[in-house]
């Protein structure tokens, strides 16, 4: 998103027109002193002194900004922004440090008799800690985002790849189950052959070794029928009650994975009926394939069975 510093160019242009109508305000009282423009004075520093304040502010998001960015070449600081930012934060806290020190003087000259003020160091003291202050939490504030993001970004990592490895395990594991049936049907093949009325058997072609897609494709048909023998075996009354065609869904805890990411990405938060709603299966077919104990939402706790 491309930011616009909409306060920043209003407190440097404010700035830059107060100095400007203070300096041709002294300029025309100097050689017309005819002219009443006292009041214009008092505005135009009064405003110097507020757009100072604002640019405090301004300055110390750009010293942050700096110090975050990371240039192409490398370097993490960008000190060309860095300095000046940093230059004017200080600066800008100390020079409207004087309008502090007006309006501590009216106050004390209208203060009741007797009352008691603290000194002019105190009122120093405490108008610099007030304009750092804002600057330091926005700093506090930025900086715990950043943890923040950071630590989401590391437990859906986390959660990702705990998902791939069970998927990958089950895949695995049909293939295996795959591999020994087919080597049952090779081993059954040529007893039935020999007991056959063929004088002479027919000779037999190499077979293909099939690769790691076709492998992997044969484990998710298998895994495929048997949630849909469940679902025939468990779910009968359901589906003649609905009586409307279904399409089988290769439902993989990666799949489960993502649509909870997505739940999440949106601003809702994850949870088994509301995930099978999404990817057009049964509660229950999700609870088989998602294992016990793992979270939806990545924050670690426990989900309640």
């Amino acid at each position: 998103m491309e930011r616009e510093y909409t306060w920043s160019s209003i407190f440097a242009w404010g700035l830059t027109l107060s100095g400007a109508t203070l300096a041709t305000g002294g300029v025309i009282g100097m050689f017309w002193p005819q002219v009443e423009i006292s009041w214009l004075c008092v505005a135009a520093f009064a405003g110097m002194m507020a757009f100072g304040i604002g640019l405090v502010n301004c300055s110390a998001a750009g010293a942050l900004q700096a110090i975050k960015h990371c240039k192409p070449n490398g370097q993490r600081v960008d000190w060309a922004v860095l300095l000046p930012a940093l230059a004017c934060c200080i600066g800008f806290a100390f020079a409207t440090n004087i309008g502090v020190h007006f309006g501590w003087e009216i106050l004390k000259a209208n203060a009741p008799v007797g009352a008691k003020l603290p000194p002019a160091v105190t009122v120093d003291a405490v108008f610099y800690v007030f304009a750092f202050a804002k600057p330091a939490m926005a700093w506090i504030v930025e900086g715990r985002k950043t943890m923040d993001a950071e630590d989401f970004a590391a437990r859906q990592a986390l959660r990702r790849k705990e998902a791939a490895d069970m998927a990958a395990a089950e895949i695995a594991l049909e293939a295996a189950r795959t591999e020994t049936a087919r080597a049952s049907v090779a081993t059954a093949e040529p007893a039935a052959t020999a007991t056959s009325e063929s004088a002479e058997p027919k000779p037999r072609a190499p077979r293909r070794q099939r690769t790691e897609e076709e492998l992997r494709e044969a484990a998710r048909r298998a895994v495929a029928r048997r949630a849909a023998a469940f679902r025939d075996q468990n779910m009968t009354t359901h589906v003649h009650a609905v009586e409307l065609p279904r399409q089988d869904v290769p439902v993989t805890p990666q799949l489960i994975a993502t649509t909870a990411d997505n739940l999440l990405e949106s601003g809702e938060k994850p949870s088994l009926p509301r995930i099978a709603e999404l990817i057009g299966v049964t509660q229950e077919r999700i609870e088989q394939i998602w294992p016990k104990g793992v979270p939806l939402d990545g924050t670690g706790k426990i989900r309640a069975a």
